[in-house]
């Protein structure tokens, strides 16, 4: 799941990616914070997703900024991420912050 260098480490996540398997998926995401000063997600695989998704990713967000580092997306979300943040409400008023993080665009 992770590669990790020195100061960045990439993270590519599976398909599933949903309430059966964020317990399995939060410590792989936490040792690749751990690991490097920046963390790419790649999330473009993940085709089974929930809103414990979305809450994962964001906790993980808010922590690497406590500690002083960076969390991305390689892609803007699409697909089955995409349509969980639309019905989940998340891009109904999307705040600049999230805009950058989730869709790689400026509101």
């Amino acid at each position: 799941m992770a590669d990790v260098s020195r100061n960045r480490s990439e993270t590519r996540l599976p398909e599933r990616a949903n309430i059966r398997t964020v317990k399995e998926l939060q410590p792989e995401l936490l040792a690749a914070l751990l690991g490097g000063d920046a963390v790419v997600l790649d999330i473009t695989a993940c085709r089974e997703v929930d809103f414990s998704f979305v809450q994962m990713i964001e906790a993980a967000r808010l922590y690497a900024r406590v500690v002083g580092k960076t969390l991305t997306l390689s892609a803007p979300a699409e697909g089955a991420v995409l349509d969980v943040l639309r019905r989940a409400g998340f891009l109904d008023q999307v705040s600049p912050e999230h805009a950058s993080f989730w869709l790689h665009r400026e509101v």
